[in-house]
């Protein structure tokens, strides 16, 4: 009986401290909340068009810990990738007195379609595979061998309205690349307006709470979600939304130049063909390494004409090469990368 009697004690003691620091985190997080929407209030009788670069203050934090869960986790401690549960803990909550869900309630917007620039704006790209992760860092980018970041297909982005903020359901890695490289734009051809939920749920700086009955909705782990869904509140009572570019009618996430194929190069070594292409900047580089000066006679008959130049691998042999025009292959910026042992021998 004693140990069992000093067990239950132990055991409120610990219920004690627990509810106490509960309560502390929660006091301190509503401060957090406070502060951050005093100075949206500040901003918006200044300028209301301000708040969008507020919104991208506050997603800074939450951006970088959604790029880097990956980096600073082992592969199973990664995050998963963010959706409107975040929000609401699920799409199947209920928001209205009716019983409809937040899903339901919010407005999916059909015809329209955001540019939004990595780097800038902020994007929830959250990686996963540790492969995929470091092939995108060491490939993506300014000089690297696949050039500067591009949307294409595998993009794909949901803007949320008026907020701003954008989650990724395809191409977290590549995008998580773009977006550390601050390179290029992705089309949001996907774009909820969730203007309607703010007659139903509020944030009260700790959880998301219905409004009809005052009922938990959920408690975001992120913070940042809940203070920007109240940003989201004052811009609409000011009349502004987050400042996304409306895309071109010929703005999309397909990677297309303005002819029908890239300007590329089919690569011959030694008379075989590698099964790679060089893309022109990788041509340019790989006359440069031969000490080819671009623009001159010798490097228009390499190609234009298709004439052979010599490659010293890293072996140290030389290797004739050919570069051929070609449509679309797997296109690499750095002859080095053509991974044939015909080109390099054993280095």
């Amino acid at each position: 009986m004693t140990v069992n009697g000093n067990e239950g004690r132990r055991s409120g003691w610990l219920g004690r401290v627990f509810r106490q620091r509960l309560a502390e985190h929660e006091a301190i997080r509503r401060e957090r909340f406070e502060n951050v929407m005093a100075r949206a209030r500040a901003v918006a009788e200044v300028d209301p068009l301000g708040l969008s670069t507020l919104v991208r203050l506050i997603s800074a934090p939450l951006q970088a810990r959604a790029t880097t869960s990956l980096v600073f986790q082992p592969v199973h401690g990664a995050r998963s990738t963010y959706d409107l549960s975040d929000f609401f803990g699920t799409l199947l909550a209920r928001v209205t007195a009716e019983g409809g869900t937040a899903d339901q309630v919010s407005v999916h917007l059909t015809e329209a379609r955001y540019s939004l620039r990595l780097g800038r704006d902020p994007i929830l790209a959250v990686p996963w595979s540790e492969s995929s992760l470091t092939n995108a860092i060491a490939n993506i980018g300014h000089s690297r061998c696949m050039g500067e970041w591009r949307a294409d297909f595998n993009h794909k982005v949901e803007l949320l309205l008026p907020f701003g903020l954008t989650l990724v359901h395809g191409g977290n890695h590549s995008l998580a690349a773009g977006i550390t490289n601050a390179e290029g734009a992705v089309v949001a051809e996907t774009v909820t307006d969730l203007a309607p939920l703010y007659g139903h749920v509020r944030y009260d700086g700790v959880s998301m709470i219905r409004m009809h009955d005052g009922f938990n909705l959920w408690t975001p782990v992120d913070e940042e979600l809940g203070i920007l869904f109240e940003i989201g509140r004052l811009m609409l009572e000011h009349g502004v939304r987050y400042d996304a570019q409306v895309a071109a009618d010929n703005e999309s996430n397909r990677d297309e130049s303005d002819e029908s194929f890239p300007i590329c190069y089919r690569v011959l070594v030694d008379g075989q063909d590698t099964g790679y292409s060089l893309s022109g900047s990788g041509a340019t580089r790989a006359l440069l390494q031969a000490e080819i000066e671009p623009g001159s006679a010798e490097a228009r008959s390499v190609i234009v004409e298709g004439a052979a130049f010599t490659h010293r691998n890293r072996a140290g042999e030389d290797r004739r090469v050919v570069l051929e025009h070609y449509g679309r292959r797997p296109l690499v910026d750095d002859l080095e990368r053509v991974a044939h042992l015909s080109i390099y021998g054993k280095d």
